[in-house]
């Protein structure tokens, strides 16, 4: 969902859940609104898309330390909050459809040596995010990977 009203969609969604008395809903809205805000105060052009992935990746940091440190009711919060924060991130791109963005990035930047690896990743997730998904970096680096000769 890149979406460039985010900001305005999570307080929207914050005072639907306070008017329907979603205690758990509203405390996990508000602490994104939170990190939107944060980025915004640090950097005013930031994209508040960024704040979100941020934050969902710190709450299922967590969650492994929880797992780890064996606290299942724990886990199970977490779990509710990512539920809920991931309603704002981009949807990850099905395997076919992230093989043709990465083949067409790929096939723009013409013939490909190892040497342009990272050349080659920053095309690809520049077309992922132009796309409106996401797609895990390891996998789209695997993929280019194996369509680069050598």
């Amino acid at each position: 969902m890149a979406n460039p009203d985010l900001k305005a969609e999570v307080q929207k969604q914050m005072v639907a859940a306070m008017k329907g008395g979603d205690k758990l809903r509203t405390q996990v809205l508000r602490m994104v609104l939170s990190e939107i805000k944060k980025v915004e105060a640090d950097k005013p052009d930031a994209e508040p898309q960024g704040a979100v992935t941020a934050y969902a990746k710190t709450l299922r940091k967590t969650m492994a330390e929880m797992e780890k440190l064996q606290q299942p009711e724990r886990v199970a919060a977490l779990l509710a909050e990512v539920t809920i924060v991931d309603e704002f991130l981009p949807k990850a791109l099905g395997d076919a459809e992230l093989e043709t963005l990465v083949e067409g990035a790929l096939a723009a930047m013409g013939p490909l040596t190892k040497k342009d690896m990272g050349k080659a990743i920053g095309a690809a997730m520049k077309a992922v995010a132009g796309s409106g998904g996401s797609a895990d970096a390891a996998k789209v680096r695997a993929l280019i990977e194996s369509k680069i000769p050598g």
